[in-house]
Parts: structure tokens; C-alpha cells; sequence
């Protein structure tokens, strides 16, 4: 019998993290994650959690908190200047984007009744950010669990470990530091529930370093909404 309960808390932690990642301009939005940290700060994962939740809030208290966050975000996933973190599946496996994992996800959307909301989320089926939307949007629906499975399995768990390492490492992450740790615990506690394995880490070419290179101004991001997956 499937616990209701736990997938909806499930649900909740993905789409907090598609938010915690996207880039955070409206104010509403903003709130919005203030309001889903200080609800999930309530009943932490475990300890380790319980400390990240309370540092997250602290952050979050300061005066200018959204405008740190912003500039922190575009420090560390957009600017040339630091240290580049991947953000789509491709990347992780081929060292580019739109590779075979986004074809491979974006079959996988098809299987199910939902789809990217191209007009409000410009990235590719295989970014961090619509795969946390996506399994957020299957387990608040009910009898996906095959595409659940499909997703962690396939896309998300060859990616995540290296993602959040270089995430918890990055020299310009505060917020983002702790946001690393609960994404861990998460990922181990969805591994246990799906019964599957951690996959050894992809070596990456030396192509990266063309990446970092002489620091920029800080560039705003297109504006898009949290809502990146939407229904037929």
C-alpha cells in the first residue's frame, strides 16, 4: 500500500529544491521558500539536517537576504569567473548539454501526462531543476511510480553526488553550502526507498577550466516562475 503521507513530504522536499535552485527575482517566490524552509525546518531528516535548516534560516534573516541569494546563485551556476557547476544530466555524462539524458528524459516525460511549460522554464528537460519539478508533479500525482523510479534511477542518481559535492565546495556558497547538506540526506533517504544503488563517479575532460576566467559584473537571468511543469 502506498504511504500517502510520506510521498507527499517526498513531494514537498523536491519541489523546495527546485526552487532553492532556480533563480529567485519575484518576491513571491522568495517568500515562498522562506515559508517551505521554515515548515520543513519543523521535522528535519536527521541531525545533520536539523543543523543546515537552522543555518539556512539565519541566512535568510538578514536584511538583504534575497539580493545575497541572488548574487550567490549567479556566482556560483552562471558567472565565468568561478568555479562551474553543471546543472543539466547531459553535462554530468557526456560534458556538454543536450546530450542523450535530456532525449532520455524528455522520453520519459511523455510516458506521463505532464509536460515543460516552455513559456515559464527555458532550460532543458534534463536541468536540476525540472527533474526535481517533474518528481515533485509524479508523486503528488498517484500509479507513477515506475516513472519515479525510471527518473531517480536513470537521470537524476548519476548526476546528484557530484552535483551536490561541488555544490558543498564551491568557494562563493553560504546558503547554498547547507542547501548541499539537505539535499544529501534527501538523496540517501530516496535511495533507500527506491532500493537503489549510488553509481560511481563520470571523470570529466579537462574542457571545463574554459570556464573560469577573469571575473564579470554581476548579469541578472532571465526571469522564469516556479511552476516549470504543467499538465496536459
Amino acid at each position: 500500500m502506498k504511504n500517502r503521507e510520506l510521498d507527499s513530504a517526498r513531494a514537498l522536499y523536491y519541489g523546495f529544491f527546485s526552487l532553492a535552485f532556480s533563480f529567485i527575482e519575484n518576491r513571491e517566490n522568495f517568500q515562498k521558500l522562506v515559508e517551505m524552509i521554515t515548515y520543513l525546518s519543523k521535522s528535519p531528516i536527521e541531525e545533520n539536517s536539523k543543523s543546515a535548516f537552522e543555518n539556512i534560516e539565519n541566512f535568510l534573516k538578514k536584511e538583504n537576504a534575497q539580493e545575497l541569494l541572488l548574487d550567490e546563485n549567479n556566482n556560483i551556476f552562471f558567472s565565468p569567473s568561478t568555479t562551474f557547476i553543471p546543472m543539466t544530466a547531459s553535462f554530468y555524462m557526456e560534458d556538454r548539454d543536450d546530450g542523450k539524458k535530456r532525449v532520455e528524459m524528455t522520453n520519459i516525460v511523455l510516458k506521463s501526462k505532464f509536460r515543460r511549460d516552455s513559456q515559464n522554464f527555458k532550460e532543458a528537460e534534463d536541468h536540476i531543476c525540472f527533474i526535481f519539478s517533474f518528481l515533485q508533479k509524479l508523486l503528488n500525482d498517484e500509479n507513477e511510480d515506475e516513472i519515479i523510479l525510471e527518473v531517480f534511477s536513470n537521470i537524476l542518481n548519476g548526476m546528484i553526488d557530484e552535483f551536490i559535492e561541488s555544490l558543498h565546495s564551491h568557494e562563493c556558497s553560504e546558503f547554498y553550502k547547507d542547501i548541499a547538506v539537505l539535499l544529501k540526506v534527501f538523496i540517501e533517504l530516496e535511495r533507500a526507498l527506491l532500493n537503489v544503488k549510488k553509481v560511481e563517479k563520470v571523470e570529466h575532460r579537462v574542457q571545463q577550466k574554459i570556464f573560469h576566467k577573469e571575473k564579470k559584473e554581476f548579469r541578472k537571468r532571465a526571469k522564469r516562475d516556479f511552476e516549470e511543469v504543467t499538465s496536459l
